[in-house]
């Protein structure tokens, strides 16, 4: 048979064992081997392949030479690496680098070598090696021919590379879908699988969070999950906004030393950076390096860009699994659990950046034609108000989809934008709340980078959206009914007084009409025994603190009706009602303005109340100081009545909010009811009071009222 007919005989058996085993790399090589030595005669060959600074025997004439590892620094192969051409040794011990260099195979030592690389796009990803007991026994027809070899052999081992990398993705798909697997170990088998594909060593795989790509599989020593780059400055972040490739042959030279990160090491040189793109989405970037200037190719891109695009199907099934789960869980706890209407927001703010991987963004509620900024990242204060006519939220509540904001600089959006979030923000993703047909709010998401958010984040933020309007609704019920409940509870006390009062006020007023005809009518018995006229005004004095007593009673047990008050105002009549003495010296701090609470004008004899208790605290004088101010985000305001007063003992402190308890040395001027009442008074308004007192140093009493429509 001729020459010619054997290499085509040969290439033909090739691609039809190629074809019948495409993943089966080891047998074609083997079979690439053996019709080498049809072709060419030598006495021991091997077919290496490169694995990063390494060159791996893969087939070998003598089976005892496989797996065999070989420097590419330390060996005759390794200078047709490096040198990326043939190589023809007529007699190997001629030349003393080489002798120093021979790696003798399990056949004993050969005097003539031919080492012939195996090139894809001019980068080597092997090398044959066939070896002589006889000197000068390689020809040019013999490097030609086994060049031909080579290149069938590129074309091979990147198609198998390839093929193998395929099955390692589907055997990990295969994971997700059976739901056994975590995030951790699928990164890494992607890292792994990849820089096997393109025969490297040093890599990252890194995942899109926001604005920034945090590593989460690498070679390197980089905290996994912490470490961070930002996308607008590192290469990798080039390949995400560019959403391609980027092959940097130095990494040292140009635009891209000032985008390099050496995080694999001061010594890398050439660096590949592949975005995984799945639906014009970048979930992140598989990131190679090497220490070698221009170690990557355009079949590397192609190969890398390949398996990326599995890879970003592979990581969107398993992050889609995940957030199966997640919003399962979350709808478990903000439905299945009670809490505060502004623990739910929070809650809802919280899950919703980490569901679509954002650092930034706000929870409004609807109040007619605003929206009030309920839960933040910003600076801005909660209970912030927007127009709805005149915001990118808005939006989405009068159209009821979601917004996406490519560009918030552009366009209508660049009018409509309010820069709470920071003035480096650049889109905006804006979903309705909306339960019954009705939006009740919207969860606001940020990104400092243009384009940020796809039609899958709308997807799962609408999805968390609406969880979210249940748990709302069910948190401002449960506080509506907890609000109705303490009405009640005081409404029910008020009935149970009003009876009180009537059975008291007919006894009482018996006794006080009795005195006042023995007084009218036995005067002169009274002034004849001095005892008995002293016990007489003993009972009259007693009479009359009671029937004063059952006179409060009677006004405090009167139905509550409320409505939005100004505290303020209230506060400044209560202040103009009491007289305070010279030696006291009074202290405003009260915020302008104050928003309105829901309550009455009964609020002006509480501060009475207190502001006396705490001017008898003072009976040589002192400072009294009044204030309120805005808390917890504008859902509440707080008033406070501090004075330098006596204070009140430690063993008297359990008692202050008890019936009857009084401090003033005159008991008879205190029916001790006014702290009492004014905690059940507020607790039936939502609020509250309480107080720190120290014995001989003061008291600060503190009120605290929800804002009217929180």
């Amino acid at each position: 048979m001729s020459t010619l007919s054997t290499e085509l005989k040969a290439l033909r058996d090739i691609q039809r064992e190629t074809l019948k085993s495409p993943q089966d790399l080891d047998a074609v090589l083997d079979l690439i081997l053996r019709w080498a030595s049809q072709l060419t005669e030598f006495h021991g060959g091997w077919l290496l392949l490169a694995e990063g600074d390494s060159l791996v025997v893969r087939a070998a004439t003598d089976r005892r030479d496989l797996g065999r590892v070989l420097d590419v620094e330390d060996s005759v192969i390794g200078i047709a690496v490096q040198e990326g051409k043939s190589l023809n040794l007529g007699d190997i011990d001629q030349d003393e680098r080489c002798t120093r260099l021979y790696k003798v195979p399990a056949e004993g030592r050969m005097v003539s070598e031919l080492v012939i690389p195996i090139l894809d796009e001019n980068k080597v990803i092997g090398v044959f090696n066939v070896e002589s007991r006889k000197p000068d026994a390689f020809t040019g027809d013999d490097e030609e021919r086994l060049a031909a070899l080579a290149d069938q052999a590129a074309i091979i081992i990147r198609n198998a590379r390839l093929a193998k990398e395929t099955e390692a993705l589907r055997q990990i798909e295969s994971k997700i879908l059976s739901g056994d697997f975590d995030m951790e170990s699928i990164l890494d088998e992607i890292l792994a699988t990849s820089l096997e594909l393109i025969g490297s060593s040093i890599g990252q795989l890194l995942l899109r969070d926001g604005d920034d790509l945090v590593v989460m599989a690498t070679t390197g020593q980089e905290e996994v999950g912490h470490f961070r780059v930002r996308v607008d400055d590192s290469v990798s972040g080039l390949a995400v906004i560019e959403k391609r490739a980027i092959n940097v042959p130095d990494v040292r030279l140009g635009k891209f030393a000032q985008l390099y990160k050496p995080v694999l090491g001061g010594g890398m040189r050439s660096e590949l950076a592949v975005p995984l793109l799945e639906e014009d989405r970048v979930f992140g970037v598989l990131n190679v390096e090497s220490d070698k200037v221009g170690a990557f190719n355009r079949h590397d891109e192609e190969l890398l860009t390949a398996l990326a695009g599995q890879a970003a199907i592979t990581i969107r099934n398993a992050r889609l699994y995940k957030e199966v789960e997640a919003l399962r869980e979350i709808g478990t706890e903000i439905l299945d659990r009670v809490f505060a209407v502004d623990e739910v927001l929070n809650l809802i703010l919280k899950r919703g950046l980490d569901l679509i991987g954002a650092q930034f963004g706000q929870v409004l509620l609807t109040d007619g034609d605003h929206l009030v900024i309920e839960a933040t990242t910003g600076q801005e204060p909660r209970g912030t108000r927007v127009e709805i006519a005149d915001c990118v939220s808005g939006l989405a509540v009068l159209e009821k989809r979601p917004i996406n904001a490519p560009d918030i600089r552009r366009g209508n959006f660049a009018r409509l934008y309010k820069k709470y979030l920071g003035e480096e923000m650049r889109s905006e993703l804006v979903v309705p709340m909306i339960e019954k047909n009705e939006v009740i709010g919207i969860i606001n998401i940020e990104s400092r980078e243009v384009n940020a958010f796809d039609r899958h984040d709308e997807e799962l933020l609408m999805a968390l959206a609406g969880q979210a309007a249940i748990a709302i609704r069910n948190a401002q019920r449960y506080q509506e009914v907890e609000q109705a409940r303490h009405r009640e509870k005081l409404a029910a006390i008020g009935e149970l007084y009003g009876d009180l009062v009537h059975r008291m006020s007919n006894p009482m007023g018996a006794i006080r009409a009795w005195t006042q005809f023995i007084v009218s009518e036995r005067g002169d018995l009274l002034r004849e025994d001095g005892e008995l006229g002293e016990a007489l005004e003993e009972i009259k004095a007693n009479a009359e603190k009671v029937m004063d007593m059952i006179a409060q009673l009677r006004r405090d047990s009167q139905e509550i009706q409320v409505e939005p008050v100004d505290l303020k105002s209230l506060l400044r009549i209560a202040l103009e009602g009491i007289e305070i003495p010279p030696s006291v010296r009074l202290i405003e701090k009260v915020d302008d303005p104050l928003p309105p609470v829901q309550a009455n004008r009964r609020m002006v004899s509480l501060f009475a109340n207190l502001l006396s208790n705490a001017l008898e605290a003072m009976p040589t004088g002192g400072t009294l100081e009044v204030g309120a101010e805005v808390m917890n985000g504008s859902q509440e305001v707080q008033l406070w009545v501090r004075d330098t007063g006596r204070g009140i003992p430690d063993y008297l402190q359990g008692e202050v909010f008890k019936p009857y308890f009084s401090t003033k040395k005159d008991k008879g001027l205190s029916h001790g009811l006014g702290l009492w009442w004014a905690k059940l008074y507020l607790e039936g308004l939502g609020g509250s009071i309480d107080f720190q007192s120290q014995s001989g140093k003061g008291s600060r009493f503190v009120v605290k009222l929800p804002v009217s429509g929180s």
